[in-house]
């Protein structure tokens, strides 16, 4: 005959079955709790590493693209280039207004010029402490080699066809593409200055396909001019303005209430309407930057002052 369990035994029975439940219990939170504690110790012990690499990252671009870096490149090699373009274009701005004659010397010019510039930016120019600029050298060199090749197809083809601006620009795509791609690595190089030794935060990784106003002001300046250097070659917008000179029509387009009353809500959007309505212009970035601008940190180059 089974014999029945006192109140007392049955009591502590009870007691040690919940003990067990709660010790296993325990065991399994324990077990969740110190799982938890140490995946979130991993990750921040990874972030930590994360923010220890971008510091030295920091720290080695800071040793890179000095004042002195840009200021070589730009007397040995941007400044001749940018005095191409601009004789390029003043000839355009007269072509119709001369005849068949004064055209062919104005050509035979531009082709001596270029000549001169490729002479200059061949030169050997100490930039190992700036590898974009040195990029952009050879980018630049290229350009001027693809233009003297374009003018001589050009100088043959005047001498049976009348051409027009338009004609001549057709016959220097890779001319252009050469300088578009040379002009980007210089923006990227002033942006690069920006992050290591002004903002201090690391340049994103890639620009996205659309950049609403939102975006656009929250990028620092040189990083503004390096979308819109990458926004002309994606373009194929060879212009007589710099990209400094389309930033600050942004600039002053976006702080107004245009934009909005004109249901622009991105970048790209805006660029297409300033070159529908032809509103960009060489030196407008030096004519409006201290209206716009305050306390504007830059490069000591010539073509921001």
């Amino acid at each position: 005959m089974t014999k029945r369990l006192k109140k007392s035994e049955f009591m502590m029975a009870y007691m040690i079955i919940i003990t067990l439940a709660c010790t296993i219990g325990g065991f399994f939170f324990g077990a969740h709790y110190m799982k938890n504690k140490i995946e979130t110790a991993q990750a921040q012990a990874l972030e930590a590493q994360k923010q220890e690499a971008e510091k030295e990252r920091l720290l080695q671009e800071q040793k890179l693209y000095s004042e002195q870096d840009f200021i070589r490149f730009y007397y040995a090699v941007y400044s001749p280039v940018l005095d191409l373009k601009k004789a390029h274009f003043d000839v355009m701005n007269q072509w119709g207004q001369m005849d068949k004659k004064a055209q062919e010397q104005a050509l035979k010019q531009l082709s001596q010029t270029a000549e001169a510039t490729l002479k200059s930016v061949d030169k050997t120019v100490s930039l190992q402490t700036a590898p974009l600029l040195l990029q952009a050298q050879a980018q630049f060199k290229n350009s001027v080699r693809a233009y003297l090749d374009s003018m001589d197809q050009v100088r043959t083809d005047q001498n049976s066809n009348v051409l027009t601006p338009g004609d001549i620009s057709d016959r220097m795509t890779p001319f252009h593409e050469n300088w578009l791609k040379a002009q980007e690595l210089v923006y990227q190089s002033f942006a690069t200055w920006e992050s290591a030794y002004v903002v201090k935060t690391p340049l994103p990784q890639a620009l996205p396909e659309k950049i609403t106003i939102e975006q656009w002001k929250a990028y620092p300046f040189h990083y503004r001019n390096y979308v819109t250097a990458v926004t002309l070659s994606h373009d194929h917008q060879w212009r007589a303005f710099n990209p400094e000179d389309l930033t600050v029509r942004l600039d002053s387009l976006f702080s107004s209430s245009d934009a909005q009353a004109l249901g622009i809500h991105d970048v790209h959007a805006a660029v297409r309407l300033l070159f529908a309505t032809d509103a960009i212009h060489p030196g407008d970035f030096k004519q409006l930057h201290s209206r716009i601008y305050s306390d504007l940190p830059t490069p000591e180059v010539p073509l921001f002052k």
